[in-house]
């Protein structure tokens, strides 16, 4: 049995990032499709703390962070790096007057069709090719249990991928062995993972997952 590997390009900021820094929970929400986000720290027994920060990435994984007008009259600027898969970042902080130590995020993205999607449904492993900007997908399917049955080898169809939110319905046709069917699965908050059932006609099903490839 054998994975893929995949990646998103990590300049894509997301819609939100859940951080940790010393005991504190922060929100940080981006304003639009800008570098700045306003940010709201919580901790237990404590006042929140609000703030604006700007971000920065550089060679599509270093990560910087400015953190100015804060609600605490602490200012501070941190580091890190944004891991391969795009979901986590973490480094250190330092801030002025004093303070600093280590902070962690989790990066939340809206899905979004990307440009190709590998698949995995029963022994298959799918490779799903978008046809330009549309929502079309060119599909091949390659059988990969080793010693099984023998069944066709690779299998090929046409899918139209339909993305409301989170919610994805998807119809493959025209397939080469015959059989056509119907997708439907929830995007993960990671905006790249997708986890679903589908159903068959004349028969089959069963569970699918994929990822999202950005490009």
């Amino acid at each position: 049995m054998h994975y893929y590997q995949y990646h998103q390009p990590l300049g894509i900021l997301g819609i939100r990032w859940i951080e940790q820094e010393h005991g504190w929970t922060g929100v940080w929400t981006r304003r639009g499709s800008s570098n700045v986000f306003d940010a709201r720290w919580t901790k237990p027994g404590q006042i929140d703390v609000t703030a604006v920060l700007t971000i920065s990435v550089s060679d599509n994984r270093y990560v910087t962070i400015e953190r100015r007008n804060s609600s605490d009259g602490v200012n501070c600027n941190y580091t890190g790096t944004i891991s391969s898969d795009g979901t986590t970042a973490n480094g250190n902080y330092s801030c002025t007057p004093s303070g600093g130590g280590a902070w962690s995020a989790k990066i939340h993205r809206l899905p979004t069709l990307g440009k190709r999607w590998i698949e995995r449904e029963g022994y298959f492993d799918g490779v799903w090719t978008r046809r330009g900007d549309s929502n079309i997908f060119d599909a091949t399917w390659k059988y990969y249990k080793v010693g099984g049955p023998q069944l066709p080898i690779t299998v090929t169809a046409v899918l139209t991928i339909h993305m409301v939110g989170r919610n994805v319905t998807i119809e493959r046709r025209n397939s080469s062995d015959g059989v056509n069917c119907n997708y439907t699965g929830i995007v993960e908050e990671d905006g790249m993972t997708v986890n679903g059932n589908y159903s068959c006609t004349p028969s089959g099903g069963g569970t699918w997952m994929a990822y999202i490839h950005q490009y």
